[in-house]
């Protein structure tokens, strides 16, 4: 026997995924534009590198080679991953707004690593600060011997002198990353109240039916490997499948010819016949 569930019943859309699918694409519009800011970086720096490397016309080209390449490493390391994570929260916003519940976890895994990454840049500034008060007082700059100071080339003071612009790229960048987070956060909790979970996770609006035509089952559970019988009325409360079916006539017991009694057997009708 097979049950047929009925359809589950979504309710109407709250107020909580709406907000939270409009937060997941302002966080990923903000990661769009950071996107773009790492890319505005990478040719400016690249302008700064050449102009330094004509304000120092005997630089090591190998030097100036290393901060061209860093230069591009930095920017993609930096903005593949955000490219992705703006992806991830643009393509999730849609699917919560229809109902996806692996849209919905598709955010609060978004949600869990970027609490893992801040956690984590927290953890390790604060796990080097016994180092910096473990030498007591800072050392002067004569006290520590020259082997141990890199020799920096005037072609890298030239390039990290004065830098404004890199402060202000660098300040917009932690602001943006600020705002993803708490965007994204918020967005995390408000798909994990009850009502939008309800939203995800519809409940069955009655429970299972049997198929059309088939008894109803009895009013009492019978145990595991309990023999059924075929006519469920027989065994039902009364009046719910209406009169029990006949069963087979039994046998009629043999007559046992000593025990009959002497003499002819009796005819009611033979006196009638006599009398008239």
């Amino acid at each position: 026997m097979t049950l047929t569930a009925a359809p589950p019943a979504r309710p109407p859309r709250p107020t909580a995924v709406t907000t939270a699918s409009w937060m997941q694409l302002a966080a990923a519009a903000l990661l769009l534009v950071a996107a773009g800011l790492l890319v505005w970086h990478a040719i400016w720096w690249d302008g700064e590198i050449d102009h330094a490397a004509r304000l120092v016309p005997d630089a090591d080209p190998a030097e100036v080679d290393g901060e061209r390449f860093g230069n591009v490493m930095m920017s993609c390391v930096l903005g593949v991953p955000v490219l992705l994570f703006a992806a991830l929260l643009g393509v999730a916003a849609r699917g919560v707004r229809r109902g996806s519940n692996g849209a919905r976890i598709a955010v609060f895994v978004a949600g869990g690593l970027q609490l893992l990454v801040g956690v984590g840049q927290g953890c390790c500034a604060g796990a080097a600060l016994p180092f910096f008060f473990a030498f007591g007082a800072p050392m002067e700059a004569g006290d520590v011997p020259p082997e141990f100071l890199p020799e920096e080339s005037t072609f890298s003071q030239t390039l990290y002198g004065t830098d404004p612009q890199g402060d202000l790229f660098f300040a917009g960048g932690g602001l943006i990353a600020l705002l993803v987070l708490g965007l994204t956060v918020t967005a995390v909790v408000l798909l994990a109240l009850p009502t939008s979970h309800r939203w995800f996770v519809p409940q069955a609006a009655e429970p299972p039916r049997l198929p059309a035509g088939y008894p109803a089952p009895s009013a009492f559970l019978l145990p595991p490997g309990y023999m059924i019988c075929p006519d469920p009325r027989a065994h039902g409360v009364p009046g719910q499948y209406g009169p029990a079916a006949p069963g087979p006539a039994a046998p009629a017991a043999p007559i046992d010819p000593a025990a009959a009694p002497d003499g002819p057997p009796t005819d009611p009708t033979q006196g009638v016949s006599d009398a008239g």
